[in-house]
């Protein structure tokens, strides 16, 4: 009898303990492994700041080569995102704009770390010969090139996708806050349809998008134009 009432209490509190939490992280995708064409994206230059549009195609191949043997360290200064992403939880949005808090399905550290993390280290393997330097600074580090990304939407919306929508700011060292400064509002849209309910798929959307995201910043450092530090 003891025996009978033991298994029973072990089933009951092994169909009462619930479902598990599932962690997720975000990865770094090579440059190999994107195909630009997956990806819908509407870039326009920021309304409100001071826009130097690089002349890519004015450059000479020794040019280029030279500004990159200039540039060796980026310092990505300043990554913000929205306050309902910035929690544990994942967030997707619906078609009447209610937010979707998973609650067994979280990130398996700060968000806004794991953003910064990836960013950082898509940009270190495309640019292999410069330094990607992420807060805490070194007291001795001087940055060549610095970033501040301003990440306004970075969720799985009603349509399937996910949309990441960023302002983000490259400025070389010795300029004055602002001026010459490249800045830039992207609305990223992933090619691929998500079910709400894939958070590994989410995660992976996410990386996609960093990634290409990753890309565009490379291609802007890469053809930056010569900046009067005067």
């Amino acid at each position: 009898m003891r025996s009978t009432l033991y298994l029973l209490m072990l089933v009951c509190l092994g169909g009462c303990a619930g479902p598990m939490t599932q962690y997720y992280v975000l990865n770094t995708i090579s440059p190999d492994n994107i195909n630009a064409a997956a990806q819908s994206s509407q870039q326009k230059p920021a309304a409100q700041a001071r826009i130097q549009t690089p002349d890519v195609h004015g450059l000479e191949g020794q040019q280029i080569a030279d500004q990159q043997i200039a540039v060796q360290q980026i310092a990505i200064r300043q990554l913000e995102i929205p306050r309902y992403l910035d929690r544990p939880r994942i967030v997707s949005r619906d078609a009447d704009n209610h937010l979707r808090i998973s609650e067994y399905h979280q990130w398996g550290g700060r968000l806004r770390d794991d953003l910064i993390r990836t960013l950082s280290d898509n940009l270190a393997e495309r640019l292999p010969s410069i330094t990607v330097h992420t807060a805490p600074f070194p007291g001795s580090m001087h940055a060549d090139i610095s970033l501040v990304i301003d990440i306004r939407q970075f969720e799985l919306l009603a349509d399937g996708r996910m949309h990441l929508k960023v302002r983000w700011h490259v400025q070389r060292s010795g300029q004055k806050a602002g001026k010459h400064a490249l800045s830039y509002f992207d609305h990223m849209i992933g090619e691929n349809r998500v079910s709400e309910k894939d958070y590994a798929g989410m995660a992976a959307a996410m990386s996609k998008i960093l990634a290409l995201l990753s890309e565009k910043i490379v291609s802007v450092i890469m053809h930056l134009p010569d900046v009067e530090t005067k």
